[in-house]
C-alpha cells in the first residue's frame, strides 16, 4: 500500500500556559504537527518515532482520528519526550523547557518498512547522525526528501549538518535557521546561499508569510493575519507538513506555501496542536479565500 508521506520525528507531551493561565497538557512534538496539518488536507501519513510509557491514549487516539498510520511508533520504557512553556497574551513565548526522553531511540526497521512505500518522506527535529542516518537511507529510492532543523540544534552542530544538506530535495527553516545555515545576515542573501544546495527552500515568516526559493526562483507568498494569536508552538511544523501534502498534490510550490500559510495561520490561533487537531481542510480553504 502507497503511503504518502512518512514523517520521522518527536511524539511530546507538551504542557502550555497561556496569560499566567494554568498548564494545559497537548499532544505536541514535530512529527505530531506535521502528520496532524498533512492529514488535514487529506494525504495519507505514517509517523516513526518512539514514545514512553506515560505517553497519554487520549494522544494515540487523537493521530488515529485523523487515519494516521501509527504502525511506525514504538512504546519504549521510559519517559516520553515533553515541552513546557508559557506564553505571553500577545502569543510570545516567556521561557520554556524540554527533554528528549525516549524520543530518539525510533525504529529503523520501521522507517525502512515505511519508507519503501512512500512518496516522499519527512525528517523531524532529531540528532544530526540520526537525521543523516535517515536521509541516506531513503536517498537510496525514488522520494521527495525533506526536513526542517532549529536553532539551538544549529548553534550546536552546525558542521555536522551542513555535510547532508545536497541529499535533500525541500529544505524548511525560519529565517534566525535559514541566517545560522547559511553564514549570512541578510535573509536574501541566505536563501540564494542555501538555495545553492537544495533545489526548493522554504523558510517562514510569521504573519509576513514565506519566502521560497525555487531552483533559483525566489518569491514572497504572503501571509495570512490572525487578530489574536495564541501561540507558535507547532505552527513551522504544520506549515511544513501542509506544504507537503499540497505539493505532492499539485507540484506547485506557490500554491503549497498559501496552503502552509493557512496551516500556520489556523495554528496559532489555538493552544499548540488543539487548532489544526480540529480543522478540515474546508477550514483552510476558508482562511485562503478570506480577505
Amino acid at each position: 500500500m502507497t503511503v504518502g508521506l512518512v514523517v520521522a520525528g518527536k511524539l511530546a507531551i507538551d504542557e502550555l500556559a497561556i496569560s499566567n493561565q494554568h498548564y494545559q497538557s497537548v499532544l505536541g512534538g514535530s512529527a505530531a504537527h506535521f502528520a496532524l496539518a498533512a492529514a488535514t488536507v487529506g494525504c495519507s501519513v505514517a509517523v516513526v518515532a518512539s514514545i514512553g510509557t506515560d505517553f497519554p491514549s487520549e494522544f494515540i487516539y487523537q493521530l488515529q482520528a485523523k487515519k494516521i498510520d501509527l504502525s511506525g511508533i514504538a512504546q519504549r520504557e521510559g519517559r516520553s519526550p515533553w515541552f513546557r512553556a508559557s506564553f505571553a497574551p500577545d502569543g510570545s513565548m516567556r521561557d520554556y523547557d524540554f527533554r528528549f526522553g525516549v524520543g530518539n531511540r525510533i525504529s529503523l526497521r520501521a522507517y525502512k518498512r515505511l519508507v519503501s512505500q512512500s512518496k516522499a518522506v519527512h525528517i523531524g527535529i532529531l540528532p544530526p547522525n540520526i537525521q543523516h542516518k535517515l536521509l541516506e537511507r531513503a536517498s537510496k529510492g525514488d522520494h521527495i526528501l525533506s526536513m526542517t532543523t532549529i536553532a539551538h540544534q544549529l548553534h550546536q552542530h552546525l558542521d555536522r549538518i551542513i555535510p547532508y544538506l545536497p541529499l535533500l530535495d525541500i529544505l524548511f527553516l525560519n529565517e534566525e535557521e535559514a541566517q545560522i545555515l547559511s553564514g549570512k545576515t541578510d535573509i536574501s542573501q541566505a536563501i540564494d546561499h542555501l538555495g545553492d544546495n537544495v533545489p526548493l527552500v522554504v523558510v517562514t515568516q510569521g504573519e509576513a508569510g514565506s519566502l521560497i526559493n525555487n531552483q533559483g526562483k525566489v518569491f514572497q507568498v504572503p501571509g495570512i493575519q490572525v487578530p489574536h494569536p495564541v501561540n507558535s508552538t507547532g505552527a513551522g511544523d504544520s506549515f511544513a507538513g501542509t506544504f507537503l501534502a499540497i505539493y505532492l498534490e499539485t507540484g506547485d510550490a506557490r500554491i503549497a506555501a498559501q496552503w502552509g500559510n493557512a496551516a500556520g495561520a489556523l495554528n496559532v490561533q489555538a493552544i499548540g496542536s488543539t487548532g489544526i487537531l480540529a480543522a478540515t481542510r474546508q477550514d483552510l480553504q476558508k482562511l485562503l479565500q478570506s480577505p
